[in-house]
């Protein structure tokens, strides 16, 4: 009984690992004083991730011991999409510009989405590489002004929910053998 119970859940671990590797990597750039902004994203994509749309990730995941630039920096580098959670407390640290400059870098190099999410009331349009993007809330709206912060992130989740599907559509396209060996040759 006990090991029907061990393999059970070793069996229950191999399907969670399978459906994470078809997930699009989210990368979550923010200011640790926002956090509990954060953390209400985080709940309100909880469908995507319970419907193995995406896995996010976010330095609160990095485990003590572990190298905490080199696990940010290969996180971003591997990222599907990146969220810029903007406030002032983001335009206003270090770490984050260079966060966001290395994800526009990378929208850049390999065509990983950018999405600023603005969190609360701050000058980021005078950021043009943030101003030239499309953000949400719709209209660029602060989260924490709308009535209800939940109308808020509906509002963004559906903006990334959409950007999601563009972004799974391209990844699952596959090349013609035809058009390969055109490309090959």
């Amino acid at each position: 009984m006990r090991i029907a119970s061990v393999v059970g859940r070793k069996h229950k671990k191999d399907i969670v690992y399978k459906k994470q590797a078809y997930m699009l990597k989210l990368f979550i750039s923010y200011s640790h004083k926002d956090e509990s902004l954060v953390s209400n994203f985080i709940s309100h994509i909880a469908p995507l991730k319970n419907n193995g749309v995406v896995s996010e990730w976010y330095d609160r995941k990095i485990e003590t011991g572990e190298e905490f630039q080199k696990d940010i920096d290969n996180n971003l580098e591997n990222a599907d999409i990146i969220c810029l959670m903007i406030s002032s407390n983001f335009l206003s640290s270090n770490a984050c510009l260079k966060e966001k400059d290395d994800a526009l870098e990378l929208k850049i190099k390999k065509g990983i989405r950018v999405i600023p999410v603005i969190l609360s009331p701050c000058i980021w349009t005078a950021h043009k590489e943030l101003s030239d993007l499309l953000a949400t809330p719709t209209d660029g709206k602060p989260v924490t002004k709308f009535a209800d912060q939940n109308e808020g992130w509906v509002d963004a989740i559906n903006w990334i929910m959409k950007v999601c599907s563009s972004v799974k559509a391209i990844k699952e396209l596959k090349l013609k053998p035809d058009f390969k060996s055109f490309l090959n040759s």
